[in-house]
């Protein structure tokens, strides 16, 4: 039998957890509650975290290898918040990034903000000076992998 009672995470709407006692006592095997469907920390810059909280980030890529060897692509959309990342996309990879975490005590999540475009095509955007709105400074043929 297979009781779904919910979780920990909404107390005012009364999923609080207060069931896994109940069952513990009459012997119940209960799986300990686990964070799930949640957003992410990031260490972000005190400057990045003040310019861009709030911002969605529309049909981008995310990619995320579990603790299994498993690799994973999805296509969509979630927000820049204060302190991390959270939104549908979040959501899709929270469970494994949580075991991921809890395997290794890290887990690293690539996040792709054009996909379709070659990592050519990117350096050549970001490489031209736009005005005022730029700091960027010439810069060596990028180091970073081929999947920018």
């Amino acid at each position: 039998m297979l009781l779904a009672l919910g979780g920990g995470s909404w107390k005012k709407l009364g999923s609080d957890g207060a069931w896994v006692p109940t069952l513990a006592e009459k012997g119940v095997e209960v799986a300990p509650l686990q964070p799930s469907n949640c957003g992410f920390d990031a260490d972000w810059s005190e400057h990045f975290a003040e310019k861009y909280a709030g911002t969605p980030l529309k049909s981008i890529v995310l990619e995320f290898t579990d603790y299994a060897g498993q690799t994973v692509r999805k296509q969509g959309e979630c927000v820049v918040t204060r302190t991390g990342m959270e939104g549908s996309l979040i959501y899709a990879f929270s469970a494994a990034v949580r075991d991921t975490i809890t395997a290794f005590g890290h887990a690293t999540v690539y996040i792709d903000l054009l996909p379709g475009h070659a990592a050519e095509r990117v350096v050549a955007e970001v490489s031209h000076p736009r005005g005022s709105r730029s700091l960027v400074q010439p810069f060596a043929k990028p180091s970073w992998p081929e999947r920018c």
